[in-house]
């Protein structure tokens, strides 16, 4: 099977997020993502130093002013944890994913180690420092970006604190909310535009409408195809994409990508096509009603009248609605030979009444 993305001849959208000098990395762009196309790793953990020393007394202080969140210290350090935001705390315009730092200080020997890494200087320590080489202290991270999942949306970008990452958009445009559609938008009980958007840019404003993070948004399309009430509208100025090879198909591929941006399609000529000739069909014959027999139709009532009254219980449409055929079949004939000998046991007491009579 071919992946026609991969091949060079065919042109493709071109979206990218990449790190700069600046990048620490921190933990910060990994988790806003929206497609999972960052991952960030450490060399070195606090265990590789060796376990807790026992019997250390100090006290460690974390600056909540300075502290930016970036979790660089909890990568490093089980004493640091870092609270995330619920589901429902998450919003596109404060991206910082995490709610608060702690510290245990159950887990900590005061090592000091966690003082260098942090890049705000928010952390300080008082005890007894552990003695590690200059070289062996380094702490390094490592950012990988699968650009194959990238979109473009700009999160990491926003989120960092360092002006670290570069982002190159798929389009260029603008994108606006109709406001005499808009008094019909119920975000709460529609939310179209939140549910098919890949940046994950929509939120409800004061006003208790829909709204998008204008920086987050790549210009899709997507929400304004999606709402019910024609209350977005998506325009685009440009569009990046990879090189239109000099093939075959090159110029369709120049009209696919001006349509992207204009919303115009040039309609094929079809002048020259030639139609096949209307193949004449005799009409078919009315069908025959079935001849019916009085004798079978009377025959074919009377052994299903003991299960139409059968079929008016509630418990046997049950039976008949939910279990599996074969297992409904057995189980309706079973009830129809209870009623059936009910009715003769019933029967025979009254011929022996009538009888005593």
């Amino acid at each position: 099977m071919i992946d026609f993305i991969t091949q060079e001849q065919y042109p493709r959208l071109l979206a990218e997020a990449l790190p700069n000098v600046k990048c620490l990395p921190c933990l910060l762009c990994e988790p806003v993502c929206p497609t999972k196309a960052i991952k960030v790793t450490f060399n070195k953990t606090r265990e590789d130093f060796g376990p807790l020393r026992s019997g250390i007394k100090g006290k460690i202080v974390v600056d909540a002013e300075k502290c930016n969140l970036c979790g660089r210290c909890a990568k490093f350090c089980k004493a640091f944890l870092l609270l995330d935001k619920g589901e429902k705390e998450k919003d596109p315009r404060n991206l910082v994913p995490y709610e608060q730092l702690l510290v245990d200080e159950e887990l900590c020997d005061y090592c000091g180690l966690c003082v260098s890494l942090c890049p705000e200087e928010a952390i300080k320590v008082e005890g007894e420092p552990l003695e590690v080489l200059q070289g062996e202290k380094e702490f390094k991270g490592k950012i990988e970006i699968d650009q194959d999942l990238c979109i473009g949306c700009g999160r990491c970008a926003l989120v960092c604190p360092y002006e670290a990452m570069e982002i190159k958009k798929p389009f260029q445009g603008e994108i606006l909310l109709v406001e005499k559609n808009l008094a019909r938008c119920d975000p709460l009980g529609c939310q179209a535009c939140f549910n098919v958007c890949p940046a994950k840019c929509w939120y409800v404003d004061e006003r208790g409408k829909a709204a998008p993070v204008k920086e987050q948004c790549i210009f899709c399309g997507a929400c304004e195809k999606a709402c019910p009430v024609s209350a977005i509208k998506v325009e685009r100025s440009d569009v990046r994409h990879t090189e239109i090879k000099e093939t075959a198909w090159a110029e369709e591929w120049k009209q696919a990508i001006s349509a992207i941006k204009t919303g115009e399609r040039l309609r094929p000529d079809v002048s020259g096509a030639v139609s096949p000739p209307e193949i004449e069909r005799s009409p078919l014959p009315a069908p025959e009603k079935p001849k019916i027999d009085p004798e079978l139709l009377r025959l074919v009532n009377e052994a299903l009248s003991p299960l139409e009254a059968l079929l008016r219980k509630p418990k046997v449409r049950q039976i008949f609605e939910r279990e599996p055929a074969e297992e409904a079949s057995r189980k309706i004939v079973e009830r129809l030979h209870k009623d059936e000998a009910k009715r003769a046991a019933a029967d025979d007491t009254i011929g022996s009444s009538e009888g005593a009579a």
